[in-house]
């Protein structure tokens, strides 16, 4: 659910970093294959696509997917890339999708992945606008405060809403020494058939969240839920908005 609510942000962000055939495109914190499959179709059978990400379980998801999709030119690695070897000069363009605000010093990778692109390269990342632009993130969040549980939605620090501000990405990248740097607001919604499948889709092992409930608190977490999003439902299904904060620049 999670990924089918950001394909614009992944549509965007391809057109913020001006993806076409033939080049090389690294995303960062691929997860399972996305917006790394949507990139594939872009480039084209001559160009290449590198997926890397922590987890080994998703990436074997994300190959998966490539297989069922014949996009032979994609390839998934596991490491850190803040401190894996990329190489000099060896992409085209780096995308970032909600990866780098969970980097300990987001500057210092910033720059790494600069090194790694070509003369003219250029980078597209993102991060979740503040939660107040974030009912279907915020809410949940509340609730979870409310019955105990510690979510930490502090903007300067590693986390959902790192770099939430308006402006905190893009001198993100102007400090790590790109050019032609902007920023903008891309408006997403999330939607979901009833609240227990919205709190599943965030709480289970990819979802943005983490809560350790028994399950009385989770039927009490899911009450609270569903009277906070009633005046979200349009027909039979809720629909809740959501803002991404896009940042690009080029080296």
């Amino acid at each position: 659910m999670v990924e089918s609510f950001s394909w614009p942000l992944a549509l965007r962000m391809a057109g913020a970093a001006n993806v076409g055939p033939g080049q090389r495109v690294l995303d960062v914190g691929c997860g399972i294959g996305d917006p790394t499959l949507q990139v594939a179709v872009l480039v084209g059978p001559h160009g290449r696509v590198l997926g890397v990400d922590l987890a080994e379980a998703m990436l074997e998801t994300a190959r998966q997917r490539a297989r069922a999709l014949g996009l032979g030119h994609v390839e998934f690695r596991g490491g850190d890339v803040a401190s894996m070897s990329l190489g000099p000069d060896r992409f085209d363009v780096v995308l970032g999708r909600w990866s780098v605000i969970y980097l300990d010093d987001v500057v210092a990778t910033l720059r790494r992945l600069r090194e790694s692109l070509v003369p003219g390269g250029r980078i597209a990342v993102s991060a979740w606008a503040p939660p107040d632009a974030n009912p279907w993130l915020a809410i949940p969040i509340d609730v979870l405060v409310s019955m105990g549980e510690s979510v930490s939605i502090d903007p300067t620090r590693p986390g959902l809403f790192h770099l939430c501000d308006d402006g905190a990405l893009a001198r993100t990248l102007m400090e790590a020494g790109y050019q032609a740097v902007g920023q903008e607001r891309v408006q997403l919604s999330y939607f979901a058939q009833s609240v227990s499948e919205f709190w599943e889709s965030l709480t289970d092992v990819t979802g943005p969240l983490t809560a350790r409930l028994e399950p009385a608190q989770r039927t009490e977490c899911e009450q609270r839920l569903s009277a906070a999003l009633a005046r979200f439902r349009v027909g039979e299904v809720l629909r809740i908005p959501a803002q991404a904060q896009l940042a690009w620049g080029r080296v």
